[in-house]
């Protein structure tokens, strides 16, 4: 199942861009925040692919 997920992803990225999912935001100050979520770009599918693989091994 997490193969296809990866392999999924992979397809993805190679037809569209970087995916960035903003999820919560932390204000310190006025002029600094933290931003917490997750980006899923090429790399990150690559080595989703790669772990997958070597885990089905």
């Amino acid at each position: 199942i997490v193969m296809v997920f990866s392999t999924k992803l992979a397809i993805q990225q190679i037809n569209g861009s970087s995916i960035y999912e903003y999820l919560w935001s932390w204000s310190i100050t006025s002029d600094f925040s933290l931003e917490f979520g997750y980006l899923i770009d090429p790399l990150t599918s690559i080595m989703s692919i790669l772990i997958t693989t070597v885990g089905i091994l």
